[in-house]
């Protein structure tokens, strides 16, 4: 049989069992895969779905015996083998985590745990592939694969942070180990940027839950200090010089980040331990710009008996960015009376939730300079079976010479459109809201392009509806089934004014696009729509 340059060619006996032929058939894509790299004019496509999806039905004898073949062969050499390699370790962690169709879990034992650090180490740091393993190895949560995950995390932990809060969020979701299996020996992992901020989180985890006497990091609290000092010294120096760059001001954010992340994990560990002796260090921290910094170390100075600390931590409650953190922290010591009722109420969190949200990095990755109080309404809300609160801000964003301003919703969704809402009526924020948030069985929608010969016929019937009403210029976007009515959505031109047209059989919701520069379009248009009509029908 033929090898590749993934490896020697695939023997049919791999210990005391034969490799079966679906073993030696995906080993062989993978030497094909890695032939490819010195014999280009050979066809060595491999359906990836194909090739892999008999793991779902493997036995484990059968998965031992694959991984421990991969350990025969030299590393990918390129992303081709990489890529497969990925879908193998996919399937079996399906199976680990119970999610292959009706098949039982697959449970790791010993020698399972054991074979899948092996293959970690022995692929290459590069390895995109290899990252998928630890967690593996935590979904077992048995003693000999946390044993195997904490020695990979100190020894040679993922590059990506993503993967180790991946390999480590089991842990956070189930009770049924024993976390001196991870513990002291995972803080040697704390070296690592990747893994620090992770490890520190599950033992502050760990130690709220009361699954240790005390902090598994007790024992090193100045090595802490120590640490969280240095953070903070360079947080203060990235935040006392300006970036000259486009690249700097990148790299500057990231660093930033990273540095945020550990500081406000290091607070929170060392409030947990209770050794008085590192309140110069966490006074340090509460001296930066950031808010949540500030918070996290104010909040522990508070928990250490600082009442200095309490002092701050109250006064921090006026910042939306972390004001649901000071007021848990408030509760959590008796201080929630202290802090003005202001900050206490429903819009003021409903406000901080929605600056949270614009401030993550999926949204705008920073809080807005000012959200302002619009409007709130006791609402039947799509999805909800009893009324709700339902909040609206005009938030504020400057960056150099240009202002953003739009509103967004807090209470029974934070969001906020891309399209500037701010010319809207009231009513028609909230619809627009609503109807994005609602989600039925009998609502769809095609593009016109999409539409069969019979429902074009109902495009152009509506449209002669829009042009009969005053309507030119009817360009038709989408055609929607609303509860059985037929909705077409089309730009139009109506009195010289431009925008977007709703019509159905009874009415016609009109959007004009006005003077902003990020009008309403097509989509949150038909939101409004669908908002008018489920607001009205379920609210007076």
């Amino acid at each position: 049989m033929r090898g590749g340059r993934f490896g020697r060619p695939v023997p049919l006996v791999h210990g005391n069992l034969a490799l079966t032929n679906p073993v030696i058939n995906l080993l062989n894509d993978l030497d094909r895969l890695a032939d490819r790299a010195i014999d280009a004019d050979e066809d060595a496509e491999i359906d990836v779905r194909t090739s892999t999806a008999w793991l779902a039905q493997a036995s484990a004898d059968q998965i031992a015996l694959l991984l421990a073949s991969l350990l025969d062969r030299s590393p990918p050499v390129n992303a081709a083998v990489d890529t497969l390699l990925a879908a193998i370790f996919q399937q079996i962690l399906l199976r680990t985590l119970g999610r292959a169709g009706a098949n039982p879990p697959l449970l790791l034992d010993d020698t399972m745990s054991s074979l899948i650090a092996a293959v970690y180490r022995h692929l290459q740091p590069e390895s995109e592939s290899r990252e998928l393993l630890p967690m593996l190895l935590s979904s077992s949560r048995s003693e000999r694969a946390l044993l195997e995950l904490a020695d990979l995390l100190v020894d040679d932990p993922p590059r990506d942070p993503t993967r180790v809060a991946a390999a480590l969020s089991p842990l956070f979701q189930h009770a049924d180990y024993d976390p001196r299996w991870l513990f002291p020996r995972l803080l040697g992992a704390l070296m690592h940027a990747s893994v620090a901020v992770c490890v520190l989180d599950l033992a502050n985890f760990l130690t709220r839950r009361h699954r240790f006497g005390r902090h598994p990091a007790a024992e090193h609290v100045q090595t802490l200090a120590s640490l969280l000092g240095g953070v903070v010294g360079r947080l203060g120096q990235l935040e006392s010089t300006a970036p000259q760059s486009g690249q700097e001001i990148q790299q500057r954010s990231h660093q930033i980040s990273e540095g945020l992340s550990l500081a406000v994990s290091l607070c929170d560990a060392l409030a947990l331990i209770g050794d008085r002796s590192v309140t110069g260090k966490l006074y340090q921290a509460s001296q930066l710009s950031h808010r949540r910094l500030r918070a996290e170390a104010a909040g522990a100075l508070a928990r250490l008996g600082e009442a200095r600390g309490r002092e701050m931590l109250i006064e921090l409650a006026a910042e939306p960015i972390v004001r649901l953190r000071v007021l848990a922290y408030a509760e959590e010591l008796d201080l929630l009376d202290q802090v003005d009722s202001q900050y206490r109420t429903d819009r003021a969190q409903a406000q901080a939730e929605l600056v949270l949200w614009l401030a993550q990095p999926s949204q705008i990755g920073v809080p807005p300079i000012g959200c302002d109080w619009i409007e709130s309404r006791c609402l039947y809300w799509p999805g909800f079976e009893e009324p709700v609160d339902c909040h609206l801000f005009r938030f504020t964003y400057v960056f150099g010479d240009m202002q953003f301003t739009n509103v967004g919703i807090a209470g029974p969704v934070c969001y906020a459109f891309g399209c500037d809402l701010s010319d809207l009526a009231t009513d028609d924020i909230f619809a627009a809201f609503a109807g994005w948030h609602a989600e039925h069985e009998e609502m769809y929608e095609f593009p016109v392009s999409h539409l069969h010969q019979t429902e074009q016929v109902q495009v152009a019937r509506l449209a002669r509806r829009l042009h009969d009403e005053g309507y030119q210029q009817i360009e038709p976007y989408k055609l929607c089934l609303f509860f059985g009515d037929r909705v077409l959505v089309a730009r139009a031109v109506l009195d010289d004014q431009t925008g977007v047209a709703v019509v159905d059989d009874v009415q016609t919701t009109w959007i004009v696009q006005g003077e902003s520069d990020r009008p309403p379009g097509p989509d949150e248009a038909y939101c409004i729509y669908k908002g008018r009509r489920l607001l009205g029908h379920f609210n007076e």
